[in-house]
């Protein structure tokens, strides 16, 4: 016989299975700390390509500037000018990197403890079924 009420938690199961489950595991494998870490590192990267990009386009196109200049330029704070705008953009790269992802966990963690919710109500109604001894080993 079908139960409704088991349905309605496969089903619900099923659509959690559905989403990015390789992310969500991410959450199960990961402290808190380790999964920003590791995001954190992987902007600091990107977020280095994307300021030398942005430099490289400004350089190109304030190119007859560049040239005009290039031979009169003071290179020592020229170099400070641009390393303190990488250091005010990092900062606030990496502090947005550090909230979406600190949230993205919190999420993550709480979706997760819901999915083994209904896996134990699931295994709970499967023995209710059956009439087997109940077993309470589902951890989270």
């Amino acid at each position: 016989m079908i139960s409704k009420e088991r349905v309605k938690y496969m089903t619900k199961l099923a659509q959690y299975d559905e989403k990015d489950q390789r992310q969500r595991q991410r959450f199960a494998d990961y402290f808190r700390k380790d999964y920003v870490a590791i995001e954190m590192l992987k902007s600091l990267v990107t977020g280095t390509a994307a300021f030398c990009l942005i430099l490289g386009v400004w350089a190109l196109y304030d190119m007859e500037q560049v040239m005009q200049e290039i031979n009169r330029m003071d290179l020592i704070p020229f170099a400070t000018w641009i390393v303190i705008r990488y250091v005010a953009f990092m900062a606030v790269y990496l502090a947005i990197t550090y909230i979406v992802y600190n949230r993205r966990y919190t999420k993550g963690r709480k979706e997760l403890k819901k999915y083994y919710a209904r896996l134990k109500k699931v295994n709970k109604l499967y023995q209710d079924e059956e009439g087997m001894p109940g077993g309470d080993d589902w951890e989270v």
